[in-house]
């Protein structure tokens, strides 16, 4: 008896995932990329991508006046030129106190709508509520704020 398996032993989810959070959070650009694919944008190395089309690790400015990438920078055939700040943070740790850094690094961003997608749920409520009052509070730029990349692609698909 010693050597069977359990019967009721978890099978692991497909979005758990191992090793760093640097490795997590790859693993989670790796997937969007491969979903913006799936729903007909391609990839291209223009500064400014033509529609349909997006640029990995877009530059700009943040907030200290560094130079940063974001993860995307797409153009949507309808909503126009998004700028895609995406982190996976399954466990709890860090990446709540990066909020108001993505927010008030966003806002420097050129682009009029820019999005941040977050996956996993290692981040506290409060955090995420300070960071949805503070986007919603905006009025020169449009955050969108997605807690799923699922979220995030039903807006993309969804004009």
């Amino acid at each position: 008896m010693d050597g069977q398996l359990p019967l009721f032993d978890e099978i692991p989810n497909k979005y758990e995932h191992t090793g760093s959070p640097q490795e997590s959070n790859r693993k989670f650009c790796t997937e969007l990329e491969e979903d913006l694919t799936s729903i007909g944008f391609t990839e291209c190395t223009d500064s400014q991508p033509q529609q349909q089309k997006y640029i990995k690790r877009a530059a700009y400015q943040d907030m200290y006046g560094s130079t940063r990438h974001s993860t995307f920078l797409i153009h949507h055939k309808t909503k126009g030129l998004l700028r895609i700040e995406a982190h996976r943070q399954v466990q709890s740790g860090s990446v709540d106190q990066k909020f108001p850094f993505f927010y008030e690094s966003l806002s420097n961003a050129p682009e009029k709508t820019v999005v941040i997608v977050f996956d996993g749920k290692g981040y506290k409520k409060e955090a995420f509520d300070w960071l949805l009052t503070q986007t919603e509070n905006r009025i020169e730029k449009t955050f969108k704020v997605f807690s799923s990349k699922e979220d995030f692609l039903n807006y993309l698909i969804n004009e």
